[in-house]
């Protein structure tokens, strides 16, 4: 069975395959956004976006992303969680949540959220997400709000 090691992007070379994988995802895939899926929480130095990565461990191939960023004070969230096709049966995608939960839970985080699409909302349950409010429109799509439980081990 493939292993993967999950870690925060740290060069260059990782950013590029990152946000790759993101554009294969959000852009050429799902046609949420026309041109890029980058936005001003890629960019803006406030948001202390972090980009987490899956890596196969056989050949340090990129097979999944997802971002972190604070939205205001210690107020988190996560989004663009993609995974490369062929690595989409919720292994890459639990240990980038995973993930993500715990370098959250390692820094000023207090809560965290996650806009997700209705058909994942059963995924981050699994994970011990809850659902916040009603379904919400969020790109021209419907996405359910989620809250991370931070205290939990």
């Amino acid at each position: 069975m493939e292993k993967f090691i999950f870690k925060v992007a740290e060069n260059e070379k990782e950013l590029e395959d990152y946000f790759r994988i993101r554009h294969d995802v959000f852009v050429e895939e799902q046609k949420v956004f026309d041109e890029t899926d980058i936005d001003a929480y890629d960019t803006d130095p406030f948001h202390k976006v972090v980009h987490i990565v899956a890596l196969k461990e056989s050949d340090a191939t990129m097979v999944g992303a997802v971002r972190c960023y604070r939205k205001e004070g210690d107020t988190w969230f996560g989004g663009r969680l993609s995974a490369a096709q062929g690595y989409r049966n919720g292994r890459v995608g639990a240990g980038l949540v995973r993930f993500a939960v715990k370098t959250m839970k390692s820094g000023d985080c207090k809560i965290f959220h996650a806009y997700v699409q209705p058909q994942n909302v059963r995924f981050f349950q699994r994970l011990g997400w809850e659902p916040v409010g009603e379904l919400e429109t969020y790109h021209g799509l419907p996405h359910q709000l989620m809250k991370a439980d931070l205290d939990s081990e």
